[in-house]
């Protein structure tokens, strides 16, 4: 066990301080100073894009609008936190259990996080400013009520924390998922959990093809970021593009100006990924649904008939494209399975959006965004508000 926060101090003394200390009532005004603590700081981080994007989220204005969201459905009602909540943060997107946090500190509940043993790479940056505000005495109480840690696959530690919890946030893979699931509860506790998702985006073929040189960048640099800020490893971001009617010279063009995109930002090709995309593609190409590949120096494109489960259970990240053409959006329900998580789009209607949507017979799809809002967190992820999740209500008759 590695204690990264509180400092200097025994895991068993941490456990007994954090149970000392009384939960908060929802959207304490220490917690909201120290969000904005945090947003400022993160803001600056211009090198990492993704904690960019987590400082965003938690500036004053979305954290207000979510005040204000919380308290109108929670008036005339006893609202109080649930207690203690424990994270178990993924090992692939380095700034989630930021935000399983802060929305579980806005709620009220004391934390006990667990990052992901593997080196990350912006893992050390949040990890030194988080602890450094939380030294800070205007922080105090947070800090008395939250325990960071880090451990291996020790079965008892997580049994441990997971007995002293009201709440259990899982973030990982399915495997993860099944595994910590035969781990035991107190009886009283609830949990949320993330499994592995599948993502795509759905592009107009014919709006593409009107728009002019700006436009066309800009959606290709919205693309770009929901793509590679984590390698396409996020569950959110796009691994099956699929086009709406088969405008080709649209098709080739905006695939023209993504190489060129991902040449400008100077995305760094690792020698191990663009193995592991040759190989992949290789395997695909003896599938039966695969009609075309094409192995490019960035990116790999990889044309299928249909979309089965096994496919998307091989497709390796790192810039590698599913590709898949259909006649309207609706026709796009047929392919969805419950694994499917968001979809990313460009040159509909909200109409027609919803039309898909009431056509979809499986679990799929909790979130349709435009391309560009992928990897944008809310205070609702994967059909559960977080809020409500955190939080319990206290009847008085």
């Amino acid at each position: 066990m590695n204690l990264f926060w509180p400092e200097n101090i025994a895991f068993e003394s941490a456990m007994e301080q954090l149970s000392f200390y009384k939960p908060n009532k929802p959207f304490d005004q220490e917690v909201v100073a120290f969000t904005q603590a945090l947003s400022k700081r993160f803001l600056r981080i211009r090198e990492l894009p993704e904690i960019v994007a987590l400082g965003y989220w938690l500036r004053k204005a979305n954290i207000k609008e979510m005040q204000a969201a919380f308290e109108q459905g929670a008036a005339q009602k006893k609202v109080r936190a649930r207690g203690t909540v424990f994270h178990i943060a993924p090992s692939n997107v380095d700034t989630i259990f930021v935000y399983s946090w802060m929305l579980s500190l806005l709620a009220g509940n004391r934390n006990i996080i667990r990052i992901s043993s593997k080196e990350q790479k912006g893992l050390n940056v949040l990890l030194q400013i988080i602890i450094e505000e939380l030294t800070r005495p205007e922080f105090q109480k947070i800090a008395q009520q939250t325990i960071i840690c880090t451990y291996g696959h020790e079965e008892n530690a997580t049994a441990v924390l997971s007995s002293a919890c009201q709440t259990r946030v899982i973030w990982g893979g399915d495997v993860t998922i099944s595994a910590i699931r035969s781990v035991p509860l107190a009886p009283l506790a609830n949990e949320l959990t993330f499994p592995d998702r599948f993502s795509l985006a759905v592009l107009n073929s014919e709006i593409i093809s009107k728009l002019n040189e700006k436009e066309l960048d800009n959606l290709v640099e919205q693309f770009y970021n929901d793509v590679f800020w984590f390698d396409q490893m996020a569950c959110s971001s796009p691994r099956l593009i699929v086009w709406s009617g088969d405008n080709q010279e649209a098709i080739n063009k905006f695939w023209t100006v993504f190489a060129q995109k991902i040449q400008q930002k100077q995305y760094e090709l690792m020698a191990a990924t663009q193995v592991l995309k040759y190989t992949t593609s290789l395997v695909l190409a003896t599938e039966s649904v695969v009609g075309n590949l094409e192995n490019g120096l960035y990116f790999s494109r990889v044309k299928l008939s249909d979309v089965p489960a096994d496919v998307r259970e091989r497709h390796c990240g790192g810039g590698m494209f599913y590709e898949y053409t259909v006649e309207t959006l609706k026709d796009l329900a047929g392919v969805l399975i419950d694994k499917d998580q968001t979809i990313a789009y460009f040159g509909f209607e909200r109409e027609e959006l919803e039309n898909l949507v009431d056509a979809i017979t499986t679990r799929g799809i909790d979130r349709i965004v435009p391309i560009g809002k992928a990897l944008e967190f809310t205070g609702v992820w994967d059909g559960q508000s977080f809020l409500t999740s955190f939080t319990r209500e206290v009847i008085i008759i």
